[in-house]
């Protein structure tokens, strides 16, 4: 069994354990939830998570702009289906989803629901390094983001990437950086890579990088900053419970990224490639 299937069980112990708290911390400030699980993009203009994972939103659908009527795309990672039902909102495309987790699809499908796009949207139980559901040169557009930490076999992820895209197609990819993981306080189950080897990986599958940027700036000390006024003002939990819990864990990995930013040590790479 691949070891992408045998850490499954354990990484959606981890989801389900911290889902509640990140959904929480990623409210707006009229109460609407973001249903996207990542760090965020925070621009100038950000005033809370929800604000930086809707400004990380426009990033990437720029990068995968224009984004035709018709054509067929791949969120690889979908988490629990923010961005797939927004972008299937604001775009006239459809959107194959693709998780290991069955419980996160599962959850997008409802937030599609929500949306009334359902009907543009499928959902693929699988592991990404084989996604035997996709033929040669089929798909006009993949992202990932914030999912291939995971994956302990990255070449072959990107080649799989590089498989399924038709010639000419737009690849936006987005993820933590860290150029010695032994720093890295909490790495259970996380498999960082280096800047280099990220381009090494696209560059050996046979992708074209036309764009590069890395926003490390914009997402660790931000984010770290906000979760302690979070933690501190609105998480209402009692000593001790699963919430404070996550909440002290939560605090602990954002200052060791920060930390390790700080030291020139962690990025966050986002990349426009094409086939």
């Amino acid at each position: 069994m691949n070891s992408q299937h045998e850490g499954s069980g354990q990484i959606n112990e981890f989801y389900r354990w911290i889902r509640d708290y990140l959904a929480d911390l990623s409210r707006a400030t009229d109460g609407e939830l973001s249903h996207a699980i990542n760090f965020g993009y925070w621009t100038p203009s950000c005033k809370n998570l929800f604000d930086a994972e809707m400004a990380f939103f426009d990033l990437v659908v720029g990068m995968l702009s224009p984004l035709t009527a018709g054509a067929h795309g791949v969120e690889i990672g979908c988490g629990i289906g923010g961005y797939a039902a927004r972008l299937l909102e604001s775009h006239p495309v459809s959107l194959s989803c693709y998780d290991l987790l069955e419980e996160h699809l599962l959850l997008t499908r409802k937030f599609a629901e929500e949306k009334s796009v359902v009907d543009r949207l499928n959902t693929i139980q699988g592991n990404s390094m084989e996604m035997n559901s996709f033929e040669n040169d089929s798909l006009d557009f993949v992202y990932c983001i914030e999912s291939s930490f995971h994956y302990d076999e990255k070449q072959k992820f990107f080649n799989e990437v590089c498989r399924v895209l038709k010639p000419g197609a737009t690849f936006v990819y987005a993820d933590i950086s860290c150029e010695d993981s032994s720093k890295v306080t909490f790495k259970a189950g996380n498999h960082f890579s280096a800047k280099e080897e990220f381009n090494n990986f696209i560059q050996n599958a046979g992708l074209k990088i036309i764009e590069h940027r890395d926003i490390g700036a914009q997402v660790y000390p931000p984010l770290q900053k906000y979760t302690e006024y979070f933690n501190d003002e609105l998480l209402d939990a009692p000593a001790g419970s699963d919430k404070a819990k996550v909440g002290k864990y939560w605090d602990l990995v954002l200052n060791n990224y920060t930390k390790l930013f700080l030291q020139g040590l962690m990025g966050y790479q986002v990349y426009k490639t094409q086939k």
